[in-house]
């Protein structure tokens, strides 16, 4: 798929980078031997060093994918740079076989280029080109599908049709019979003149398959399922006849990560438990996925897609921004900068214009400082911990089984606090005894009410009758009574 896909396009011709195989498919080394593998590191860089070369290119595995199994090596010439480029991809797969150097492209020009993707299905080219932008490991992070006529917004249409048809020669050579997808860069070299370079190909659909698929229709109208089409193409039934679909000319397919991406493309992941999705339901939305559960930082950190629809490029960059600012994932944890990064991203001029190559994402993006505080994030960081913890420290919520011992203790200390403090004569005392009069009374219970604002009489006693009426508090309705009527005393 990858080094023989390379011998392949020397084979029809198709542009490919320079490369030298390091090893075989079929060589396999003992990793877990030191010495074997100490060897297997050396053999690597010798052949590197071979080369006589300094243009930078990538260590990749042919097991390699999605970012996993390729390095980047800047210089080629240098051994500290070449051990830690080999040893980075021998840890991540952990197996030698398969692995080779491949220089990259536009090492002349401005090192920008755009990733083209081609999928065939036998020997047939499917409709429509696609295009993916990543982060600075080479993890995917949007794929975006485009019908025949659009796609000279990246590329001339001679190039684009020249790439589709060395896509079918590849495919005739190496007798594909399944659904494959071929990827190649294209940029502008250092003439200021267009090229392709065809990278690798990958004989199985893609995740991203549906940014292509949502591009056809059958002659029922019916939409392509990529999966289902490989089981047809492998039972031995040929292709059906698609044509061009009615509703989308452009489809996004957008990947749900969780972290804070920067300037640089690299993305910090963060930790939490996803609940699923949050905000209202979109018509241009037609396929949608957030797996819950907790988030692994040891498997791929892609947590779900979304698959956009658009009948122009504009439209779906309105359509992506509009989606990201509405919909989010639910999750228990740390807050995340993500989706108001790809909101900026969709809304960003250069974008909208085509002018963001595949391998600067987020280089010139506005990157947010701080993620979005909402209501979930309000509940978890402020309120939450007041509910655990209290307002003061050892007043938060008590585990144990009502009256449990930090109660009982409490009414304990209250009961010899108020025994040592009996309510004091007041002047209704007197009145109530005929000592004073009705007057003396109201006159002091004004005075009263003037000092503390009418707290105590209107709340007091409200509160004292709901905790009487609560079947936790009532067996300390009547020490809180006593104790409200002490307290007002003073």
């Amino acid at each position: 798929e990858k080094i023989g896909f390379k011998r392949i396009c020397a084979d029809v011709g198709a542009p490919t980078p320079a490369f030298v195989v390091l090893s075989e498919e079929d060589t396999f080394v003992d990793l877990t031997n030191p010495k074997a593998k100490e060897a297997c590191v050396q053999g690597f860089m010798k052949a590197v060093a071979d080369m006589k070369s300094n243009n930078p290119g990538l260590i990749k595995s042919i097991h390699g994918g999605g970012g996993k199994g390729t390095a980047h090596l800047d210089d080629p010439s240098c051994p500290e740079q070449t051990r830690a480029a080999v040893e980075k991809v021998l840890v991540e797969m952990n197996r030698s076989d398969g692995i080779y150097f491949e220089q990259k492209v536009n090492t002349k020009g401005d090192g920008r280029f755009y990733q083209l993707e081609l999928e065939v299905d036998g020997h047939e080219v499917a409709q429509g080109g696609r295009f993916v932008w990543f982060n600075s490991r080479l993890q995917k992070v949007v794929e975006i599908g485009l019908s025949d006529d659009l796609v000279g917004m990246f590329m001339p249409k001679d190039l684009y049709m020249n790439s589709r048809k060395w896509a079918a020669d590849i495919a005739i050579k190496g007798g594909n019979n399944t659904r494959a997808t071929m990827e190649g860069l294209v940029f502008k070299n250092e003439k200021g003149e267009f090229e392709l370079q065809f990278i690798e190909c990958n004989r199985r659909p893609q995740v991203e398959n549906e940014a292509l698929a949502l591009l056809q229709r059958d002659a029922k109208g019916n939409r392509r399922y990529t999966f289902a089409e490989l089981i047809m193409r492998a039972s031995g039934v040929p292709a059906p006849v698609f044509a061009d679909s009615t509703d989308a000319k452009v489809v996004l397919h957008a990947r749900w990560l969780h972290g804070n991406p920067d300037s640089n493309g690299n993305i910090a992941y963060q930790a939490g438990d996803i609940l699923g999705m949050s905000g209202p339901r979109l018509d241009y939305v037609p396929a949608e996925l957030m797996a819950p559960g907790e988030i692994s930082f040891t498997s791929d950190p892609q947590l779900g897609k979304a698959v956009i629809i658009a009948d122009s490029w504009d439209a779906m960059c309105d359509r992506a921004s509009e989606y990201f600012r509405l919909r989010k994932p639910k999750i228990i944890g740390s807050s995340s900068t993500y989706a108001q990064t790809m909101y900026n991203l969709f809304t960003s001029k250069d974008f909208r214009e085509g002018k963001t190559a595949s391998n600067e994402t987020f280089k010139k993006l506005d990157i947010p400082t701080y993620p979005e505080r909402g209501i979930m994030n309000i509940l978890q960081d402020q309120i939450a911990p007041t509910m655990v913890k209290g307002y003061r420290k050892g007043e938060g919520i008590d585990a144990d089984r009502f009256p449990t011992p930090r109660v009982v203790k409490a009414m304990t200390d209250l009961h010899h606090a108020l025994a040592q403090e009996p309510p004091r004569t007041t002047p209704f005392t007197a009145f109530a005894r005929g000592t004073a009069t009705y007057e003396d009374y109201i006159g002091a219970l004004r005075e009263q009410l003037g000092r503390q604002g009418g707290g105590w009489v209107t709340v007091a006693p409200r509160d004292t009758s709901q905790q009487g009426n609560d079947s936790e508090s009532a067996s300390i309705s009547e020490i809180s009574r006593k104790n409200v009527e002490v307290w007002g005393e003073k």
